[in-house]
């Protein structure tokens, strides 16, 4: 829509659905993403709206969202990216604040590690701001959550299995296509722990491939860990853990980290796929349990 009202000096280059424009006179509005009424030459609407029009702050961390998502890093740094624009969304009050309300509401998040407590409540705290504009790109919101059980598989899965093949030559595993990202952090923990998609590809071949199991340090290494566990069983389910993580990875982590714009029913969804009831990072919890002697 056109803005009959102003005349345009100068049009901006549109990033994402956000397009800049420089007024001959400036002008007064109120941001319709935090209220706060402003009065300048430099405006931006949102999704070509001119009732949508956004501060300068409003701007730059909307904007930051976007240049992320139209890069060219791989998706691992822009899924760290997206988390980082996420924690820089609130305060550290607000952060606290946020998971004191996550711990009251959910007794399971007592069993996450700190760092997962952290994503998930931002991202509930963020969710909930972004309700009454639910046009809103919420794609660091459904990252949070993506971060949470990406965090949370390197802790309870990844890193017991560093530990029990902390003597093992897996030279031969590090170059396997389907697992040698999983044998690197094995080798060396001090790395950044594999994506998730790399967990699937591991889980999946120690699924399916009878001889690879036979022959792979790695995957023998994995299965006496397990072995430790009563509820292993879904971890090692080709329609348990990794279908879980396929689905995340597929459906929410890929998408948030390119150009789709995700929204308010998307986050729901993904929202039900991590943390509901049945969800999949309780069920990688119950999983991971000892044997009690």
């Amino acid at each position: 829509m056109k803005p009959v009202p102003f005349q345009i000096e100068k049009v901006y280059p549109p990033r994402g659905p956000l397009q800049q424009y420089r007024l001959v006179q400036s002008a007064a509005f109120n941001c319709f993403r935090c209220g706060q009424s402003k009065k300048s030459k430099l405006t931006t609407i949102y999704g070509d709206d001119w009732s949508r029009r956004l501060c300068n702050g409003c701007y730059g961390r909307l904007l930051s969202i976007y240049e992320v998502k139209g890069g060219r890093t791989p998706d691992d740094e822009r899924t760290d990216a997206l988390a980082a624009v996420l924690l820089g969304l609130v305060s550290k009050d607000e952060i606290i604040q946020a998971e004191r309300l996550l711990r009251a509401s959910e007794n399971r998040a007592e069993l996450l590690s700190p760092e997962a407590i952290r994503f998930i409540a931002t991202s509930e705290h963020v969710s909930k701001h972004l309700a009454s504009q639910p046009g809103l790109e919420w794609s660091p919101a459904v990252i949070g959550l993506c971060k949470s059980v990406e965090l949370e598989a390197a802790r309870l899965l990844l890193r017991p299995l560093a530990v029990q093949l902390a003597e093992a030559n897996l030279a031969v595993d590090r170059a396997d296509k389907d697992y040698g990202r999983v044998a690197a952090f094995c080798t060396d923990p001090t790395r950044r722990p594999p994506e998730l998609g790399a967990i699937v590809h591991f889980l999946r071949t120690l699924a399916n491939s009878k001889k690879r199991r036979q022959q792979s340090l790695l995957l023998q290494g994995f299965l006496k860990l397990v072995s430790n566990w009563p509820g292993s069983h879904w971890l090692l389910d080709e329609s348990g853990l990794a279908s879980f993580l396929n689905v995340l990875t597929t459906d929410y982590r890929n998408p948030a980290a390119h150009t789709t714009e995700l929204g308010q029913a998307d986050y729901a969804r993904c929202r039900n796929l991590v943390l509901g009831a049945d969800g999949g990072l309780w069920k990688l919890l119950v999983s991971t349990v000892r044997h009690r002697r």
